[in-house]
């Protein structure tokens, strides 16, 4: 629950550093706000951002944090779960450094 708090280029920065600092085969789990499950949960957020800043959480909304992993080397990326909270959607994300 910090990737929330770094602007789109800090979040690339640190998946990378990541990266580099896992063992080949290892395996990423992030929770954070992810994709709305649905109407109500978008609007639950709404106070989230804004005390979070919308800068900083508009690609948790559109699901982006799936493909940032996945630019930056990591495979079997996927979204495990979601939960429903009364601020708003928090994703459980899977990852693996590929062997090497």
């Amino acid at each position: 629950m910090f990737f929330h708090h770094l602007n789109w280029e800090d979040k690339g920065i640190t998946v990378r550093e990541i990266f580099r600092v896992l063992k080949p085969g290892a395996e990423l789990h992030v929770a954070d706000w992810g994709r709305a499950g649905n109407l109500w949960m978008r609007g639950l957020f709404l106070m989230v951002q804004l005390l979070d800043g919308f800068n900083n959480t508009q690609e948790h909304v559109k699901g982006k944090l799936i493909s940032l992993f996945e630019e930056n080397g990591f495979v079997n990326v996927s979204q495990l779960k979601a939960y429903n909270t009364i601020y708003g959607t928090i994703a459980l994300y899977s990852a693996t450094k590929p062997d090497q």
